[in-house]
């Protein structure tokens, strides 16, 4: 079976990393992919160094950062439905079996597939428009309901699908993603056992530098644990506006502790980020399901992250990690974890077991293929 994923970013970053993983899943099943990309980019060099056939074709959002005319809707539902055209010339040249669309931020997959009279998935890894403080063009009751009634609806959390559709999530399919093979996890391990641990309790933190990834916050955390007279450093790491990695540096600076944080650039593989480090962070406003924690716990690390979205679904609280609902209530979770590194051990290789269990891409392949085989039956 040949399937057509629309991905809508050109990047590496989480949710293109997790379709990548489910893809190599699906192979073992028999599923030849095809993928849309809309710009050159890490993407599509990691397609390219699979030997993976793509094709490039822009994906206009029906989201917005800023409130736009009429006229400016109308041009971009035009463009919508002109990268739709496009992706219909694909189904006919390459003879797609199913569209798979892997984001909620643009229609065009599932207008393609209405056009060609093939079966949709929806794989919605973000929430109803929080991630990245984005809004709809047209009414998200339109949205919704074309989310309903244009293909088979999979979400990568409940947080998710309860932020799409609320309580009504009748014929909602959750999968969690996979974040490693079960092989892998088993290397990771080992590979944290063989790496040399950190003279002092190190916290990691891989987001790019976005004020709503909450740097700032773990920024001013790290200097009240270090007023108690706690032992601990920060590493950062990510790509964003050199403004606002500037605005952190001077705040490290402000603070006194600019020698305990390390700023690093963004990295496709934070794998060696993890082995080096004590605990990670995931301070976000809101996280669909976080490729940081997920990861994180693949390598054998606790996890501190913010009682919002897809986060308490990952972590348990008190036992892989903690969750934090403010301010106080993270320094308290990074000073306990900081002054006993048996505990932050114990709740690493607990998380670790967990994540095995639950977020392996076998799995996650697996439940992809049975409702693949559930829509193109029914087609």
């Amino acid at each position: 079976m040949k399937v057509l994923f629309l991905a809508h970013y050109p990047e590496l970053y989480g949710s293109i990393r997790s379709l990548l993983d489910l893809t190599d899943g699906l192979q073992a099943y028999g599923i030849r992919p095809f993928f849309v990309v809309p710009a050159e980019g890490s993407f599509s060099a990691a397609l390219q160094e699979k030997q993976l056939p793509y094709a490039i074709v822009p994906v206009p959002y029906w989201l917005s950062q800023k409130p736009l005319s009429w006229r400016e809707k109308a041009q971009r539902l035009k463009e919508i439905r002109q990268a739709a055209q496009g992706v219909s010339q694909i189904i006919s040249t390459q003879y797609i079996d199913l569209i798979y669309t892997n984001t909620s931020a643009s229609p065009m997959g599932a207008l393609a597939a209405r056009e060609a009279s093939l079966p949709h998935i929806w794989h919605l890894r973000e929430g109803a428009y929080p991630d990245f403080q984005l809004r709809p063009i047209v009414p998200a009751s339109w949205i919704a309901r074309l989310l309903r009634n244009s293909g088979t609806i999979i979400c990568n959390s409940n947080a998710v699908a309860c932020s799409h559709f609320g309580s009504n999530l009748h014929g909602i399919r959750i999968v969690y993603n996979g974040v490693a093979t079960q092989a892998q996890f088993e290397e990771r391990l080992l590979m944290r056992h063989k790496s040399p641990k950190p003279d002092i309790f190190t916290f990691v933190m891989p987001s790019n530098y976005q004020p709503q990834k909450g740097q700032e916050e773990a920024i001013r955390a790290l200097a009240a644990v270090q007023a108690r007279g706690i032992q601990s450093q920060l590493v950062l790491a990510g790509n964003g506006k050199q403004s606002f990695l500037t605005q952190l540096q001077a705040l490290s600076k402000e603070l006194n502790i600019d020698k305990s944080i390390t700023f690093l650039p963004y990295s496709d593989d934070a794998l060696g980020l993890y082995y080096s480090s004590s605990c990670a962070l995931v301070c976000s406003n809101y996280e669909a399901l976080s490729r940081v924690a997920l990861e994180a716990m693949s390598c054998g690390l606790p996890v501190i992250g913010r009682n919002t979205g897809g986060t308490p679904e990952i972590i348990l609280n008190g036992q892989t990690g903690y969750l934090y609902d403010n301010f106080d209530a993270l320094v308290e979770s990074m000073a306990a974890l900081a002054q006993n590194p048996a505990l932050s051990q114990r709740m690493g290789l607990a998380g670790w077991a967990r994540a095995r269990e639950l977020f392996n891409t076998e799995d996650c392949a697996a439940k992809v293929f049975e409702i693949i085989q559930s829509v193109t039956n029914k087609a």
